[in-house]
């Protein structure tokens, strides 16, 4: 027992009230036998008092007790030992006001009451209105009765899974019981919302109240289609299988003939792995009355597995697939996680992907490998490509003249090692003839993939790379390499060349193991450059200005491997009496392998790549010290000169600019590709006679730099602008933080492009709105054809229009057709222990629209009102 210090600390066998006779010391009086079964300990902030034979104690002012599993406070306690009971109450403050009410605990269980008697002997209790919680269940009670089980039976009931002192629904009950950690049964009920009773009630009602999942049935609900008729949908059965696996089995049923299964599936073993799994399989009616005889089979599979652990084995799985129409006939993000707002995936989604691998790495050594299995599907054209199994094993670089304690001129060699084969099985036959425009895509069924895997594009790739750096006159970092490469296949093209068609073709495919040894060298040399200018103008704000330049430049040679006639199919075709005396027909043994064919071609090209940022100091009256600000984070130009070509030796311009203006509210992402050649139009015949003569024109491309011939710097054949900003200003900083850091950084030229124009960031928004805008701008313009400008404006995000209220939004714009792009709307009401719903497609084929109320707790997921309109009812 233990009380605070201004406290009276007394045993119970020796605390008397002041009338009474006080005990000596020394009684020898034996200790009563009662049935309290082990010690009390309590304390209290004001007094202590006793009866002179101990067996009535009075506790005041904040009085607490003990005993066992029970816990007790309150503002009075009288212990009992006669009647074994503790009797507990609040009291009257000065202004009349009742404080102090008990709190009682019997384990895991809390009761909130205005009064208690409990008896230490039955372990019973009556409690005056009490409240009590059984998870995410709160429970009202007139009068409750408490058993020794921690039964409570208790009358004039509410119950509601609202927390507020009185709440805004709940279900009203004359008689219930609550059994703990199981359920709540109670007798005649009936609803009743802000005091406001519904006219309908029930009998009889059971309420579950467990803490643990358990298996049980999952009730649909229902709705109405203009296209599949009335509808239950979502009912089954969940099955709590153990504590790693949880599995619901639902489905829908239409009074159209339509019908659809979801098995659902999530896992999760705590520091090991998690994921989850989902069936989806639909059978739609595709036209509007029953009698109608067209269906629609369409299923869909998606699994997830992560593992968790750390190890030299890692498992994991990524799988999306579907049928080509699913997204025409289901809701495409239905399962997923954020059903409504997911922006990984949508109804106008075109493209599916999916992969399961597993890697190893070999501790003490150098190598690892993998094996994986993976799918990418178009639903657009029905393309189905699945590489399976790619394996893979790797080897990390190695030192081999590296020497502990030593060092030398050649601790930089490096020897790297690789190893793909992939068994690749499409459905894309490839231009089934000469005149052929396009490849041919075959339908991708069970009775078609026998065909397909015995046409599977099988090889295997090696390659070896050794490379060395070194540091030449101080600033410069010399690079060079040599690269070794080998293909496997275990098929070549035999080829012939036809008199009657005038081209080779294939005349027979011969299966044997045969390989293809390629190998180049190459070279690098960089730097960095720094320039720095002051201004010594003191009254400027501008303190200095710094330039960056990141110089590169390489040389790389292939030889040339078309003389070999392992590789090659070589054809000179001898003319007489025409102005070409002959003509060389190659073709590759190769064509379309899953690796490709050998080096076509002598190659020495010198690239190049010129990097540069330049940012500046400023300092104005209210700055403490000088501020940096980005006036451009890069503009990069590059290309290559290719020694050994007979024509067009230097290749297209690459180009890429990315700033930040208006005090970092946009960035701005440039990029464009400037072709150097002349382009003009030749005359390649001439049409009628007389004055129907017409001169047909096409335009070519000519090995003549279009700066010789007044043609400017060349033409751009493709150039991209985009523009992006976030309103919320301290993403802006994030990003524009993140782009000089990198700009900054000696990470390749192409991962610098990417991650400034896409810096990858956590959003925090810390007001209550947020609006994202992005306009793009895209320009083509290709041989023979008119230049192409195409643009798009995207814009989303939320409006906190109260505390309680909340709108988001997605959308955009596409100039050229003049439409809108799918637009969601979003509308959220907090409704305390209740929240509405409602999104919404304003327009376009997925026109649609989800309006939801219902109780935030799972335990009533099923007490909601829904009413919807599905996008199936615009087909």
């Amino acid at each position: 027992m233990g009380v605070k210090s201004d406290s009276l600390r007394i045993s119970a066998d020796s605390l008397v009230s002041p009338s009474d006779t006080l005990r000596a010391k020394n009684d020898s009086i034996p200790p009563r036998k009662s049935d309290i079964e082990t010690t009390i300990n309590y304390t209290a902030r004001d007094s202590i008092r006793a009866t002179f034979d101990g067996k009535q104690i009075w506790l005041f002012g904040e009085a607490k007790i003990k005993y066992g599993e029970i816990e007790l406070e309150a503002e009075e306690i009288v212990i009992d030992y006669a009647n074994s009971t503790v009797t507990a109450q609040g009291v009257r403050d000065s202004l009349g006001n009742r404080i102090g009410y008990p709190l009682f605990k019997n384990g895991s269980e809390l009761y909130e009451t205005k009064g208690i008697i409990y008896n230490f002997k039955t372990k019973r209790a009556r409690i005056m209105e009490v409240v009590t919680q059984q998870g995410e269940a709160i429970m009202h009670s007139g009068v409750a009765f408490k058993n020794d089980q921690n039964e409570i039976f208790s009358v004039r009931n509410r119950y509601t899974t609202c927390n507020l002192e009185h709440p805004h629904y709940s279900i009203r009950a004359t008689k219930t019981k609550a059994i703990p950690n199981d359920k709540i049964v109670a007798g005649p009920f009936y609803m009743e919302f802000n005091d406001i009773p519904l006219p309908a009630g029930f009998l009889f009602g059971m309420f579950p109240a467990q803490r643990e999942s358990k298996s049980g049935i999952i009730f649909p609900s229902y709705g109405e289609e203009r296209r599949r008729g009335f509808n239950l949908r979502n009912g089954g059965y969940f099955f709590d299988i153990n504590e790693y696996v949880k599995l619901a089995v639902m489905g829908d049923i239409y009074s159209k003939g339509g019908h659809a299964l979801y098995v659902i599936s999530n896992y999760m073993k705590r520091y090991a792995y998690n994921g989850s799994f989902n069936f989806t399989y639909s059978k739609n009616r595709m036209g509007t009355n029953i009698e109608d005889t067209d269906v629609s089979n369409d299923f869909r599979l998606t699994w997830s597995h992560s593992p968790q652990s750390k190890g030299t084995g890692r498992f994991a799985a990524s799988v999306n697939a579907a049928t080509s129409t699913f997204n025409k006939n289901n809701n495409m993000m239905y399962g997923t996680s954020n059903d409504f707002s997911s922006s990984s995936l949508n109804n106008i989604s075109t493209k599916l992907n999916s992969n399961v691998s597993y890697n190893k790495r070999f501790t003490g050594t150098p190598f690892s490998a993998g094996v994986n299995l993976s799918h990418s599907q178009d639903l657009q054209t029905g393309l189905v490509d699945i590489p399976a199994p790619n394996l893979s094993v790797n080897m990390t670089n190695i030192y081999p003249f590296q020497r502990k304690g030593k060092t030398s001129s050649l601790d930089n060699v490096s020897i790297g090692y690789a190893m793909t084969a992939t068994n690749r099985i499409t459905n894309n036959l490839g231009r089934m003839s000469p005149t052929a425009t396009k490849d041919s895509i075959a339908p991708f069924t069970f009775d078609n993939l026998p065909f397909f895997l015995e046409n599977a594009r099988k090889g295997i790739r090696h390659s070896m790379p050794l490379s060395y750096s070194f540091k030449m006159l101080k600033h410069f970092t010399m690079s060079p390499s040599v690269n070794y490469e080998e293909k496997w296949y275990f098929e070549s093209l035999n080829w012939a060349y036809d008199k009657a068609s005038k081209s080779a073709v294939i005349v027979d495919t011969s299966r044997t193991f045969n390989r293809i040894a390629n190998y180049s060298f190459s070279t690098g040399l960089t730097t960095r450059i720094y320039g720095m200018y002051f201004f010594k103008n003191k009254l400027s704000k501008v303190k200095a200005i710094r330039h960056i330049i990141n110089p590169s430049v390489s040389f790389g040679y292939t030889p040339d491997f078309t003389n070999d006639s392992r590789y090659f199919f070589k054809e000179t075709l001898k003319f007489k009496g025409t102005e070409v005396d002959s003509a060389v027909i190659l073709k590759e043994r190769h064509q379309g392998f899953v690796y490709g064919a050998s080096t076509q071609g002598r190659a020495g090209a010198i690239g190049f790549t010129l990097g540069n940022n330049l940012e500046m100091k400023v300092k104005g009256a209210k700055d403490t010290v000088e501020r940096k600000v980005m006036l451009l984070n890069n503009f990069s130009i590059g290309g290559s000169y290719n020694l050994m070509a007979e024509e067009f030796k230097l290749s297209t311009i690459s180009i890429s600019a990315n700033t930040n203006i208006l005090n970092n509210m946009l960035n701005v992402n440039l990029s464009a590709t400037l072709d150097p050649y002349q382009y003009r139009m030749d005359s390649v015949g001439v049409t009628g006679t007389g004055e129907n003569e017409v001169t047909k024109y096409t335009e070519v491309r000519h090995n003549r730099y279009a700066w010789n011939t007044g043609g400017g710097l060349g033409r751009i054949t493709n150039a991209t602008l985009a523009v992006n900003t976030n309103l919320n200003p301290k993403m802006r900083n994030k990003e524009a933080a993140t782009r000089e850091k990198v700009a900054q950084s000696n990470i390749p030229e192409n991962e610098k492009q990417h991650i400034i124009q896409n810096p990858h960031a956590y959003i925090d928004f810390d007001i209550p709105w947020s609006l994202n805008i992005g306009y793009n701008l895209n320009y083509g313009h290709s041989v023979n054809q008119k230049p192409n400008i195409t643009q798009t404006l995207q814009f989303s995000g939320d409006i906190s229009v109260s505390q309680k209220w909340k709108i988001t939004y997605n959308s955009g714009y596409h100039f050229e057709s003049k439409e809108f792009t799918q637009t969601n709307l979003g509308i959220s009401r907090e409704l305390h222990c209740w929240q509405m719903n409602l999104m919404w497609v304003p327009f376009g084929r997925f026109q649609s629209y989800n309006f939801t109320i219902a109780v935030k707790a799972s335990v009533l997921q099923d007490l909601k009102l829904e009413r919807r309109r599905p996008f199936l009812d615009n087909l």
